[in-house]
C-alpha cells in the first residue's frame, strides 16, 4: 500500500473583522463615519452606537439620524474642540447647543427649534447608549437639562384640509381607481382574445401583453434592450400601442397608478403617511366572529408600535379590497424586486426599475401630476392624518374616541392633532350654548317664587304641533318639541329652530325651492357679518354658515344648484338677525 505523500500546508490568511465606521450602502446612500473627520477612537465609538442603537430601525430613519450625526461633525470641524473620547463632557454639549442656535438657513432665518432639537438629540441618545452598554468608555457627562423648552409648543399646528377637500381628494383617487380597474379589465380581454401564431409580438395589445410575459419576464424593457438584434418587431409594435408609458399600466403599477390606492387607504385607515407606505403584503387579518370585515393592520416603527382598524371586506373602495388588488397586480414586480422590498405592498415600475413606494415618490407625483389633473388645490402628506382625526373628532365630539382611532398613547397628543380654527369655534358654541342652558336654568329658578307669592302658576309646556314645523331656513323639522338642544325640555320649542342644520330631526328634501332657501340662508348669514358683532357672528351664525358651505350645497348636484339660483330671488326675505 502506498501512502500518498501529503502537500504542502498553505495558510488561509485571516479575514480581517470589518470596521465600524467603515462605509455602508443604506438605499443609496453611502454612511461611512471615517469620512467624517473625527478622531479616530470618536469615530469607532459613534459607529459602535449608531449601528447597534439606529441600525435596525427603518432605512428612513436610519438615513435622518445619519444626517443629523454629520451636523455634529460639522460642529467638530468649525470649533475644534474634539480630540478624543476625553472630550466629551457637559461642557462640550452646552458650545454644541450653542453653535446649533447660531445656525443660519440660507435666507438669514435661524434654524427651527425643532430642527436644533433633533441634531443634538441624536448625539445624546448615542452618548447615553454607550455609557449604558460600553461602561468605561466615556467619563460621566452631566447633560444640559432640557435646552430647547417648549418645543412642541412653538412647533406650528398640523395643516388641516377641510372636509370638502378631504372628500374631493377621496372622491378623485375613487376616479382613478376605477379607471385603472378599467383599463386591467381591457387587458385581460384583450389577452382572452389574443391568438399569437409566430414568436413575434401582433399588432394587438393582447399579443404584445403575451409577449412581455413569455420574452421578457413580465416587465417591459428597457429602450438600451430594444435596440437589440430581434427586437425590432416588439419595438414597433410598442411604439404603435403609444410606448411603455402606455403599455405597463394594463401589466403592473406605475407612480401614478399606485399613488390614489395609497392616498385612498391612507384617509380612510387615518394612518401615518411612512407608515403606509411600508405596509406590508401580509397587512389584511380576519377577524373571526365578524365575517363581513377584515383588520388591517401595519407598523409605525417611530412609536415601535402596532396599529389596526376594521373595514368592510366587501366595500370596492375601502382598504381590504384595494390590499387584495395590489396584491395581484404587483405579482410580475415582486421577482424583480430587491430582498428587503419584496414583502412590501406597495410596488411600482419606475425608471430605475423596481422600487418600493415612499412618501417621498408620494410627494412628488401630487405636486408633478396629481393636483393639475383634478383640479386640486396643493395640499400636504402631513395634513391628511390630522384632517381625518379632525373630521372624526367634529362627528362624534368624543375624544377618547378619536384617541382610540388614532392609537395615540396619550390624549394630549390627540388634542396637538384635532386643534384648529374650526374645531375652536365648535367649542366655543359648545360652550355658549351650555352657558345659556345653565342661566336658563338659574332665571326658571327664580321665577318660580314670585309666581308661587302672585298665586299664578307658571304656565304649561306648549303642546306639540300636529304636523312638521318649517324652520327659518327652509327645511321641515320632524318635531321641534322633543327637546333634543342642551337646555330644553321635551315640550319646549328647540332653541336651534332658526337654523340647527346638524339636528337629527332636521328633513332636507332635494327639491329647487328648498334648495333655493339654503342658497338664501347662505347670502343672509355672510350679509350679518357686516352688521352683527363680530364675537357673536362667530358663535352664533358662523358655525351654520361653515355647515351650509362645507357639508351641505357639496353634496348637491351642479344642475340642481343651478334649479334653485334661479328661484332665489322669489323667495320672501328673511328676518334681520341681530
Amino acid at each position: 500500500m502506498t501512502v500518498p505523500t501529503p502537500r504542502p500546508y498553505t495558510a488561509v490568511p485571516a479575514l480581517e473583522p470589518a470596521r465600524l465606521d467603515g462605509p455602508r450602502v443604506v438605499r443609496r446612500t453611502v454612511v461611512d463615519f471615517s469620512a467624517l473627520g473625527l478622531p479616530a477612537d470618536v469615530s469607532q465609538a459613534l459607529a459602535d452606537g449608531f449601528w447597534h442603537h439606529f441600525g435596525a430601525r427603518a432605512e428612513r430613519i436610519v438615513l435622518t439620524q445619519w444626517a443629523q450625526l454629520k451636523v455634529f461633525a460639522r460642529f467638530v470641524a468649525d470649533s475644534a474642540a474634539v480630540h478624543s473620547l476625553d472630550d466629551f463632557n457637559g461642557g462640550l454639549l452646552i458650545r454644541y447647543v450653542e453653535w446649533l442656535n447660531r445656525q443660519r438657513r440660507p435666507a438669514g432665518a435661524p434654524w427651527t427649534k425643532s430642527t436644533r432639537a433633533g441634531s443634538y438629540t441624536t448625539l445624546r441618545k448615542l452618548l447615553q447608549w454607550l455609557e449604558r452598554c460600553r461602561p468605561g468608555l466615556l467619563q460621566p457627562i452631566r447633560y444640559p437639562f432640557n435646552p430647547f423648552p417648549w418645543r412642541n409648543r412653538d412647533t406650528g399646528r398640523r395643516p388641516q384640509l377641510p372636509a370638502a377637500e378631504l372628500r374631493a381628494v377621496l372622491r378623485a383617487c375613487e376616479k382613478d381607481i376605477a379607471a385603472c380597474r378599467a383599463l386591467r379589465a381591457r387587458a385581460a380581454h384583450a389577452r382572452d382574445a389574443a391568438r399569437i401564431g409566430s414568436d413575434e409580438p401582433a399588432a394587438a395589445l393582447g399579443a404584445l401583453l403575451e409577449w412581455v410575459d413569455r420574452k421578457h419576464a413580465g416587465l417591459v424593457p428597457r429602450a438600451k434592450v430594444l435596440t437589440r438584434a430581434g427586437q425590432h418587431p416588439f419595438k414597433r409594435s410598442l411604439a404603435h400601442h403609444g410606448g411603455a408609458k402606455h403599455v405597463e399600466p394594463h401589466l403592473y403599477p406605475t407612480a401614478n397608478t399606485v399613488l390614489p390606492y395609497y392616498l385612498a387607504i391612507l384617509i380612510q385607515s387615518a394612518g401615518n403617511p411612512d407608515a403606509i407606505a411600508e405596509l406590508s403584503v401580509d397587512c389584511l387579518q380576519p377577524i373571526p366572529l365578524l365575517e363581513d370585515r377584515e383588520m388591517l393592520v401595519w407598523t409605525k416603527y417611530r412609536a415601535g408600535s402596532i396599529q389596526r382598524r376594521a373595514f368592510r371586506a366587501s366595500d370596492p373602495f375601502e382598504p381590504p379590497a384595494l390590499v387584495r388588488e395590489l396584491i395581484e397586480w404587483t405579482k410580475r414586480l415582486r421577482p424583480h424586486a430587491s430582498a428587503v422590498a419584496r414583502g412590501r405592498l406597495l410596488l411600482f415600475k419606475g425608471v430605475r426599475g423596481v422600487s418600493a413606494w415612499s412618501s417621498g415618490t408620494a410627494k412628488s407625483v401630487i405636486r408633478q401630476d396629481f393636483c393639475v389633473r383634478h383640479g386640486l388645490p396643493r395640499f400636504s402628506l402631513a395634513s391628511i392624518r390630522p384632517s381625518v382625526l379632525a373630521s372624526f373628532y367634529r362627528a362624534s365630539g368624543d375624544l377618547g374616541q378619536v384617541k382610540r382611532l388614532a392609537n395615540h398613547a396619550e390624549i394630549a397628543t390627540t388634542v396637538r392633532y384635532v386643534q384648529g380654527p374650526v374645531v375652536e369655534a365648535e367649542h366655543r358654541t359648545r360652550v355658549a350654548s351650555i352657558q345659556s342652558a345653565f342661566i336658563g336654568q338659574l332665571e326658571r329658578r327664580l321665577l318660580a317664587p314670585a309666581s308661587e307669592a302672585q298665586g299664578r302658576p307658571l304656565p304649561p309646556p306648549t303642546a306639540p304641533p300636529g304636523a312638521p314645523a318649517v324652520s327659518m331656513f327652509g327645511f321641515d323639522c320632524k318635531d321641534p318639541y322633543a327637546g333634543l338642544a342642551s337646555g330644553t325640555r321635551r315640550g319646549e320649542l328647540c332653541t336651534h329652530f332658526l337654523g340647527c342644520f346638524t339636528c337629527p330631526n332636521a328633513v332636507i328634501p332635494p327639491d329647487p325651492r328648498t334648495l333655493a332657501r339654503l342658497l338664501q340662508a347662505r347670502d343672509h348669514l355672510r350679509r350679518a357679518a357686516e352688521t352683527v358683532h363680530p364675537a357673536r357672528w362667530e358663535a352664533v351664525y358662523a358655525p351654520p354658515l361653515r355647515i351650509l358651505e362645507h357639508d351641505l350645497l357639496p353634496r348637491f348636484a351642479t344642475q340642481e344648484l343651478s334649479a334653485a339660483e334661479r328661484l332665489r330671488d322669489s323667495l320672501p326675505p328673511l328676518p334681520e338677525l341681530r
